[in-house]
């Protein structure tokens, strides 16, 4: 028996559907290749430092509390001839050794673009000192307690970096946490993914791991995919419509 009209319809469908389906996931596959070939993730490896002296670059590196103000203190960095006198933004709560009594709002960390090397590549470059330094400070809104809603209302936080160059200088920029949600286009002056200054601030982060920034696809391979996704997901649906209307039982008639 020749099937019926409503079945050939759906055998159609079904067909059509698997074939868009099928050129909808390629171009998918290739399109994603070619973001991840040319916008490589980038991952830095970081190393805390928690030494108040050391040497960078050849150059002494000093970090000294100053408390001549009790109500404001501040801490005091040295690289060679500069200086920077920085806000403590937590006051710390014990007297610990080294910097561990500021951790809550202060890290000095080196670090290396670790992506797309092996480990013998990764560890060379340590040795020739290629890895930089940076002093990263999180400063929680004014007037709230930072042991309590100073740690949630991460929407106020505020990073400063100050980098300390080869040349006996230091680079300092300011960015905000990152607001931006789902394929929205980051905001200017906040963190942004896939760069070492939002790698580095979640170090700075409470509960980074657990509570951290809400993930932005904006340029990432999602965003990429463009069109295809969609197509795929409706024409999946398609040829599972189809095939079901093409197998379904009889109805009974009189």
């Amino acid at each position: 028996m020749a099937p019926s009209r409503e079945r050939r319809i759906a055998a159609g469908v079904a067909i059509a559907g698997l074939l868009l389906l099928g050129f909808a996931t390629w171009q998918l596959i290739l399109r994603v290749q070619k973001f991840h070939h040319e916008s490589p993730r980038l991952i830095y490896a970081f190393q805390t430092v928690d030494a108040r002296a050391f040497t960078f670059a050849g150059r002494d590196v000093t970090l000294e509390d100053d408390i001549s103000v009790a109500d404001a203190p501040k801490m005091h960095l040295t690289y060679g001839d500069q200086s920077v006198l920085l806000d403590v933004a937590i006051p710390p709560r014990h007297n610990l050794p080294g910097l561990k009594g500021h951790e809550d709002w202060l890290r000095v960390l080196r670090f290396v673009l670790r992506s797309g090397l092996t480990n013998e590549e990764f560890a060379a470059k340590l040795d020739a000192g290629a890895d930089r330094l940076v002093l990263v400070t999180r400063t929680p809104p004014a007037g709230v307690d930072p042991a309590t809603w100073g740690t949630v209302w991460k929407t106020a936080w505020v990073f400063d970096f100050y980098e300390l160059l080869p040349d006996a200088t230091i680079e300092h920029q300011t960015l905000a946490y990152p607001t931006t949600r789902d394929i929205a286009k980051p905001k200017e002056g906040e963190l942004q993914e896939n760069t070492w200054e939002f790698q580095a601030a979640l170090q700075l982060m409470p509960n980074a791991g657990q509570a951290g920034p809400t993930h932005n696809f904006y340029g990432d391979a999602l965003a990429a995919a463009g069109i295809m996704l969609p197509l795929a997901a409706f024409s999946g649906l398609a040829a599972a419509l189809g095939l079901v209307f093409m197998f379904a039982p009889k109805r009974r008639t009189e």
